[in-house]
Parts: C-alpha cells; sequence; structure tokens
C-alpha cells in the first residue's frame, strides 16, 4: 500500500471540510469513541494485524516502506499518530496477514473517496431511501469517508468465499451510483477512528444501525450462496517433484539452517536466494511472503559476518527472492533446485533397491557430496589465506571449528 501525495494539498480546505462532515453526521447519528468502535468490531481479539503503507516525499522516492506487524490489542493506540496505519475488517489463520491465509470476515467495507460534506448531506438525506440496506457505521476517514456493514459475528471463509466475494461486489456496486466508489477485496486494511489521516485530522465513527447477520445481508443484496468450484489439480509426476514433508514450515526453517551452517560460496549465492524463494512458496500455506522476504537481511549479515558477500549487494537477494517466490517456479523438480542448492535433498525412495543396498548407496552419495564441499571449502580457505587473514578469524569465517581447520586443512599453511 502506498500513500500518494497530492500537487494541489490544502489543509485548511480539506481540514474545514472534514470538519463539517463531523458535524453533519453528528446531528443525525450517534457519534461512538474509538474505543468502543474496536471493541463493536475485534470484540476481546488480543492481537491485531496491522499494514504500514509505504510512504513517498514529493519527488516519489520511498521514506518508509510498508510492512506488516502483529499488535497486542492494548497498545493498538501507541500507532494512532500516524497516518499510513491500517487494519483488515478480518481475521487470518496465525495472524499471517494474506488473501490466502484469510479465516474469517467481520464487515464489509464501501471505502469512497473524495466526499465533501455537501455531497455526504445529499446522500443522506435524499439517496438513503435507494439503498438495499444501510450501514452500521459510517467512518469519517479524512478526504473520504467509509460506509461499514458490519456482522454480527465474524463469518468463516471455508466454504463461503464465492458467496463472501459476491457479497463484498454487490455492497460496493451499490454505492456506485450515489458515489465515487474505491473497490477493494475483503482483505483490504481501511484506516481506523482514533488514527491520524492525511490531512492531519483524527478519524471519527458515527453509528447508524445495528449490525447484520450475513444471512440477512445475502438477502438484501440478492446474492444466492453458491460454494465455489474447487481448482482441478494437475497431475504430478512421480520423481520429478521435489517431495516437501506436508508442505510445512519445518522444511523452510530446514533451509535456513543450511544457509546459515552451510553459507552459500560466490557463484551461488543468488541461487540460493532464488531457491529460498521456491521453498518459501510451496511452504505457502504456513510461511507468507512478508515473513519469508524478512529472512534476506539475516542470511545476508551472515553471509557478510563470514566475508560472502564481496561483489553480491542485498538489492540482488531481494530481487532473486522475489524471482522464485512466484507461482511458475511452483512446479520446479528436486533435481532443478538441488542443483541451485547444492545441496541433496531427495525424496526417500528406493526404486526397487533392498534397504541395506539403498543405505549403502546413500552414504556413497553424501561421502561424495561432502568431499566436494570440503573441496569448495579449501579454495575459498585459500583466498582468505591470500589476504592475511589469520587461522582463528578463518576458522569463523567459514563456519568450523579450529581443530577441524588445522586437522583437515593444515597442509595449506606449509
Amino acid at each position: 500500500m502506498e500513500l500518494q501525495v497530492s500537487q494541489s494539498f490544502n489543509p485548511t480546505l480539506l481540514q474545514t471540510e472534514f470538519l463539517q462532515k463531523n458535524s453533519l453526521l453528528s446531528s443525525r447519528f450517534i457519534s461512538v469513541s474509538p474505543e468502543e468502535y474496536i471493541g463493536s468490531i475485534y470484540g476481546q481479539k488480543d492481537e491485531l494485524v496491522v499494514v504500514l503503507g509505504s510512504e513517498k516525499d514529493k519527488e516519489g522516492r520511498i521514506v518508509e516502506r510498508g510492512t506488516v506487524i502483529r499488535v497486542p490489542t492494548e497498545e493498538l493506540w501507541k500507532l494512532s499518530w500516524r497516518s499510513n496505519a491500517y487494519l483488515p475488517y478480518a481475521d487470518f489463520h496465525k495472524n499471517y496477514y494474506s488473501s490466502k491465509t484469510l479465516k474469517a470476515v467481520r464487515a464489509f467495507v464501501v471505502d469512497c473517496d473524495g466526499v465533501t460534506s455537501a455531497t455526504l448531506g445529499k446522500v443522506v438525506k435524499y439517496l438513503w431511501s435507494s439503498l438495499p440496506a444501510q450501514p452500521t457505521y459510517i467512518v469519517n476517514s479524512g478526504k473520504g469517508v467509509h460506509f461499514i456493514y458490519q456482522l454480527d459475528r465474524p463469518v468463516e471463509v471455508k466454504g463461503l468465499r464465492w458467496s463472501i466475494n459476491k457479497l463484498n461486489e454487490a455492497i460496493q456496486n451499490s454505492y456506485t451510483a450515489l458515489l465515487e466508489v474505491d473497490k477493494h477485496p475483503v482483505v483490504h486494511p481501511y484506516r481506523f477512528p482514533g488514527f491520524l489521516t492525511k490531512i492531519n485530522t483524527t478519524a471519527t465513527a458515527f453509528r447508524v444501525r445495528g449490525a447484520y447477520t450475513f444471512e440477512e445481508l445475502m438477502k438484501l443484496f440478492e446474492i444466492k450462496p453458491k460454494k465455489a468450484e474447487k481448482d482441478k489439480k494437475q497431475d504430478k509426476q512421480k520423481g520429478e517433484l521435489l517431495v516437501l514433508p506436508n508442505g510445512r514450515r519445518a522444511f523452510f526453517e530446514w533451509v535456513l539452517r543450511k544457509l546459515f551452517r552451510n553459507p552459500p560460496i560466490p557463484g551461488r549465492r543468488q541461487n540460493s536466494f532464488f531457491a529460498l524463494g521456491i521453498v518459501s512458496y510451496k511452504c505457502r500455506r504456513e510461511v507468507p511472503y512478508e515473513e519469508a522476504v524478512e529472512t534476506i537481511p539475516m542470511v545476508y549479515e551472515d553471509m557478510m559476518r563470514r566475508n560472502l558477500h564481496i561483489g553480491f549487494r542485498i538489492e540482488e537477494a531481494y530481487e532473486a527472492f522475489q524471482k522464485g517466490y512466484q507461482p511458475k517456479y511452483v512446479r520446479a523438480s528436486w533435481k532443478y533446485l538441488c542443483e541451485l542448492l547444492g545441496w541433496e535433498y531427495r525424496p526417500n525412495k528406493r526404486n526397487g533397491r533392498k534397504r541395506e543396498e539403498h543405505v549403502k548407496l546413500m552414504n556413497r552419495i553424501r561421502l561424495a557430496r561432502c568431499q566436494s564441499r570440503w573441496e569448495e571449502l579449501e579454495e575459498h580457505i585459500k583466498r582468505l589465506i591470500e589476504q592475511g587473514y589469520s587461522k582463528r578469524k578463518i576458522a569463523e569465517m567459514v563456519g568450523i571449528s579450529h581443530d577441524t581447520l588445522y586437522r583437515r586443512f593444515s597442509h595449506l599453511w606449509k
């Protein structure tokens, strides 16, 4: 999410319009405090997802990159001074903010931008009756207005995704003849009452009526229930795709441990980040994109500590990771992925071999790969010796003990 910088920004005029909208709404509806509003929407929820949007200066340069954070409910108001803090009217599995991790919907929102007090007054006075249903709340969000259709209880998305999306679309379309509507999906975050707006005012809320049941809204907006059709999964050829352990986060963490303990050598560094992107996508159900991206500076800092970052900028790491984090690479073969990483991770299949024969074969493969790794490490140690590093410093940089370094590579100092 990016905040657009207006070229013709008149704080006095916009703030006056904001106050006039507040006056209009307070004359017809009940004013609601920010604390009461949050409690009404989220109930007794202990932790909330907050989306911090990117901010740009007048020249279009990003001064603050957007991110997603999880905040205890009692500490939410510590962020109220920010004009780029937004909350979704939804719940997510393990509070991982993503359309794929969407768990339940708490309200539907109609976002109308650039609404003046005169226009809002006409809608409320003369056009209100043309709507299939009036909103539960009206939020004065700054230059615009949000119309909130609150549900009496969170509606689970499972099995109802199609109906929820259709209802969200229908509610937003009902306002297009009245105002200019910015259409958004149900996971979209919005500015909440009590938070600073772009025009340096504080967003306010007004109650129009009570909450709706999901079935009631479906009936009012004439949406017939229908389950979404499941996509047909493409057949996977055995032996070609990388078999993950149930596609869980454990494999993603295993890859991270390998990156730390066995750092990528020059020439494979970008490939390693690229492969990490593929792995995190394969584990996407429990490893969201936002969290996966956070691992890049961790790995890069470890590479710097081991003096493996020379000639490889962190911008390249982000680029390589993002290229790997794409749907078209989901079907990358395990051979291709293991080749990029320089590691061995194969499906545990004997292919007709007896257990004893299979164990001997795997031991020979591991020994050969281990020997290859030591040979690569030896070349790297030679370069560090030429640069004048001490034995203890070299052992620390390559991630092995001083004794192991002397036992295996003592011949390099003779």
